[in-house]
């Protein structure tokens, strides 16, 4: 008999196991779904026991599947997916002049990429993502999804999250950079400040760096954040060549801005990025990324301040950061209560023969052959952590029941006793979508 149009579809998913960052951890296991929402999750016994007395169901069986819920990403750039992965040269301000010039290329079609990246994103596992969008364009493409594509059939991206909208100013320009942003801000597809979520997207501010952005330009990005509830990114003491240029005023940076033609009106601060916009910083809620070269006591500046770490660990090994035999302070950042989330950075700084490089799956492999970082701390870092960063419910990455259904699974080995999530680490099965 044919299910009544009114009527929830509802599918059970017996599946190897199931894991999330909070409470579900069960071999062998059931997912059960109606409506699009968790009913249930865990030991299979106990999820099978609460499929409805009545009406149909369809049954999914997955024997050698790891059920999660899906990743995210922190921290990405969409719309460089036209600049394809290479190696890194060796000169940081040679590889940001290169992302530069393919950004003020008139021939890329931005909408195109990052549609693409979208889409690849949700195939490999992502559910959300905190993108920076280097233009308007980009914020836009978020709200201007096909109709009737196979993946988001109803019109709106397959993928919620935060497009950060990204501002440049130094010196004298700083002014002129926070008017052009809000008329940009205030042209966007919004009818009032946010305060919530539009069609699954929230709309943050990204002053781009510290070697691109004034302190004074900071300043007013975060007095307008806490009128309209706008989201807060930026990128943090990344390279040497950063920390160089904001302490000394000199070194490749400043060569690249003046053979870009900008002017020179940068004076030292004898001081880290992260000292000089310790105000701004305190005073906003943000999102740091990268983070690689940061003092012991900046430590507890950020736990005080209740900010949140990017960690992109693919990008920081692909530019050898930190570097002089230093490894990145993520496992400090977390042991001082900092909120460490794990991001991809752009699809050029992945490796060429990465099948899924959108996916938060091979941060978190990285990261466990690397390191050895326990599995549980990877799944949090990828799910729970980045929904905290990005300011979303953080239940939405979980198998909580009455959440959304937004569910992958990685290939185990049901016979083997290792720990599923261990399993899913260790090798290299690509992530696949359950369509619920």
């Amino acid at each position: 008999m044919p299910r009544k149009k009114d009527t929830p579809k509802t599918t059970l998913y017996r599946c190897a196991a199931v894991r999330d960052a909070r409470r579900v951890d069960a071999r062998p296991a059931a997912v059960l779904v109606r409506g699009g929402r968790i009913v249930a999750a865990g030991a299979r016994d106990a999820v099978e026991a609460k499929l409805p007395k009545r009406g149909e169901h369809d049954v999914v069986d997955l024997p050698d599947r790891l059920i999660l819920p899906a990743l995210v990403n922190a921290h990405a750039h969409l719309d460089l997916v036209g600049l394809k992965p290479e190696p890194y040269g060796g000169d940081f301000a040679q590889w940001i002049a290169k992302v530069t010039e393919h950004r003020l290329d008139d021939k890329v079609d931005i909408e195109a990429d990052v549609r693409g990246a979208l889409r690849d994103s949700w195939l490999a596992g992502v559910g959300t993502i905190g993108d920076i969008a280097f233009s308007p364009r980009s914020v836009r493409t978020w709200f201007d999804w096909p109709a009737n594509d196979p993946i988001a059939p109803d019109g709106a991206t397959p993928i919620e999250g935060v497009s950060y909208l990204e501002c440049f100013g130094l010196g004298a320009k700083q002014e002129a950079a926070y008017e052009k942003l809000v008329e940009q801000l205030n042209d966007l597809p919004f009818d009032t400040p946010l305060t919530d979520t539009v069609r699954g997207t929230v709309l943050g501010i990204s002053p781009h760096a510290p070697y691109t952005v004034g302190v004074n330009l900071y300043k007013k990005v975060v007095a307008l954040s806490q009128a309209r509830a706008y989201r807060l990114c930026t990128h943090m003491a990344e390279s040497p060549a950063e920390i160089e240029f904001v302490r000394d005023g000199k070194g490749p940076l400043l060569d690249m801005r003046r053979a870009m033609g900008l002017s020179d009106d940068i004076e030292p601060t004898g001081l880290h990025p992260i000292d000089l916009l310790h105000a701004p910083i305190r005073a906003g809620r943000w999102l740091l990324v990268h983070c690689n070269l940061i003092e012991p006591g900046h430590v507890p500046l950020l736990r005080k301040a209740d900010a949140s770490v990017a960690y992109c660990p693919v990008a920081s090994d692909y530019f050898g950061l930190p570097g002089d035999g230093r490894k990145h302070p993520y496992r400090d950042l977390i042991e001082g209560k900092v909120n460490v989330c794990l991001g991809t950075d752009s699809l050029r700084c992945q490796p060429a023969d990465e099948p899924q490089p959108m996916g938060v799956l091979p941060q978190m492999r990285h990261l466990y052959r690397r390191d050895e970082t326990d599995p549980a701390l990877l799944l949090q870092m990828a799910t729970t952590n980045g929904m905290r960063a990005l300011e979303l419910d953080e239940r939405e990455a979980t198998l909580t029941a009455k959440t959304p259904a937004d569910l992958i699974a990685v290939q185990i080995d049901p016979d083997d006793e290792t720990d599923a999530l261990t399993q899913a680490l260790r090798n290299d099965s690509v992530v696949e979508r359950l369509i619920v």
